[in-house]
C-alpha cells in the first residue's frame, strides 16, 4: 500500500522505539518529533541523545498504553501529527487503529539489517532529507564492507563463541540464530554459542553451562552489569566469567544491541573485543567522525566513556583499549 504524505513532515509521532532517535539524527533536530514511546525517552535520558537534543523532554510519550505497540489513538489524535510510524511486524490491529482514526500511518520493519536501511531510507523521504538518509546508509555499507574484508580469513577456530543475554531474577534470556544479535556477531568476527536456537528464549542454567561461552554480551533492556555475572557463584565454571569477559553493550544516540544508524559503531566496537590483533580502527576516533555526521555533535572523552561504559566493562579483560587517557 503507498501512503501519500506532505513532506517534509512538520509533526511525526513513532511508536516504534529506536526511530525518533534515527529521524532526529537524519533531520539534526528534534523539533520535528512531536511524540516517542516512553522506552525511545528512556534510552535518550539515560544515553547521551537527551544532551544533544534537549529539548526532547518535551516531546510526549503518552502515545501507548501501557509497554509495546498499541497506540493511545486518542492521545495521538491530540498531538495533530502530519503522519504516525508503527511497527509493521506486530500483526494488523495495531496499525489498524490509527487508520480508523483517519490519521496517516506509515508502517516500519525493523528487525534486520537490510529492514533498517529500508526505514532509514523511508524515513529520509519523510524528513525531506532524502539524500542525507542515504549517506547515512552508505556510510554503515562501508564499514560493513570493510570489517568483511579484514575478518574474512579468520578461521573458524579463532573466532570466540559469543553469547548475547538479558538476565532478569534467575532467568536468562538469549540471543540465537536469525537474531539481530546474530547478525552482529557475526559481522564482528564471532560465533553466535546459542546458534542452535532460533530466535531469543529464554534457557536454564544448565544450558548456559553447557554453550560456555568466550564472550558474553549484556544487553540493553535489563540492568544486569559484568559485575553481577562474575560475582554470580552459579557462573563461575563458565569461560566467559573466568577469563573476564563480559561486557555490558554501549548506550549511544540510542541502545547498540538492536538496529539503528548507529550500527557501525556496535559492530566495530565488537570486533575490536573480539579480534584486537587484526582491527586497526580506533573507536574513540571513529566515534568523533561519526557524531559530528550524525549529530554535529563533538563528543568529549568524558562522554564517549559514557556511552562506552567505561566504569561498567573496566574490569572485564581488554576494556582498557576503548578507554580515554587517565
Amino acid at each position: 500500500m503507498t501512503v501519500a504524505v506532505a513532506t517534509p513532515a512538520q509533526r511525526v509521532v513513532f511508536l516504534p522505539m529506536p526511530a525518533p532517535s534515527t529521524y532526529m539524527a537524519i533531520d539534526r533536530s528534534a523539533a520535528h518529533v512531536a511524540g516517542m514511546n516512553p522506552a525511545s525517552a528512556t534510552a535518550m535520558q539515560s544515553g547521551i541523545l537527551g544532551r544533544i537534543f534537549p529539548s526532547f523532554e518535551s516531546i510526549s510519550t503518552g502515545i501507548t498504553r501501557g509497554a509495546g505497540v498499541v497506540p493511545n489513538v486518542e492521545a495521538i489524535m491530540a498531538l495533530h501529527p502530519d503522519a504516525v510510524l508503527q511497527w509493521a511486524t506486530s500483526g494488523d490491529e495495531p496499525i489498524a487503529m490509527l487508520d480508523r482514526a483517519g490519521l496517516t500511518v506509515l508502517g516500519l520493519r525493523y528487525g534486520g539489517q537490510d529492514e533498517v536501511e529500508g526505514a532509514i531510507l523511508m524515513m529520509g523521504k519523510l524528513a525531506g532529507q532524502a539524500s542525507r538518509a542515504t549517506a547515512i546508509v552508505e556510510r554503515q555499507q562501508q564499514r560493513r564492507a570493510a570489517l568483511a574484508a579484514t575478518l574474512e580469513a579468520v578461521p573458524a577456530a579463532d573466532r570466540p563463541r559469543v553469547l548475547h543475554l538479558s538476565r532478569a531474577s534467575d532467568s536468562f534470556a538469549v540471543a540465537g540464530r536469525d537474531t539481530y544479535a546474530d547478525f552482529v556477531i557475526r559481522i564482528a568476527g564471532g560465533r553466535n554459542a546459542a546458534d542452535e536456537i532460533g530466535g531469543s528464549r529464554i534457557v536454564t542454567l544448565e544450558q548456559m553451562l553447557v554453550w560456555n561461552p568466550d564472550v558474553i554480551l549484556l544487553g540493553n533492556f535489563d540492568t544486569a552489569t559484568p559485575g553481577d555475572l562474575y560475582r554470580d557463584p552459579r557462573l563461575q565454571s563458565i569461560k566467559a566469567i573466568t577469563d573476564r569477559r563480559v561486557y555490558r553493550v554501549p548506550l549511544g544516540g540510542y541502545r547498540w544491541d538492536p538496529p539503528s544508524h548507529e550500527s557501525a559503531m556496535a559492530w566495530t566496537w565488537l570486533a575490536g573485543l573480539l579480534h584486537p590483533g587484526r582491527v586497526a580502527i580506533d573507536l574513540r576516533a571513529d566515534m568523533r567522525g561519526w557524531y559530528t555526521f550524525l549529530y554535529d555533535h563533538a563528543l568529549s572523552d568524558g562522554e564517549i566513556d559514557d556511552i562506552l561504559r567505561t566504569r561498567l566493562n573496566g574490569g572485564s579483560a581488554g576494556y582498557a583499549r576503548f578507554a580515554g587517557a587517565r
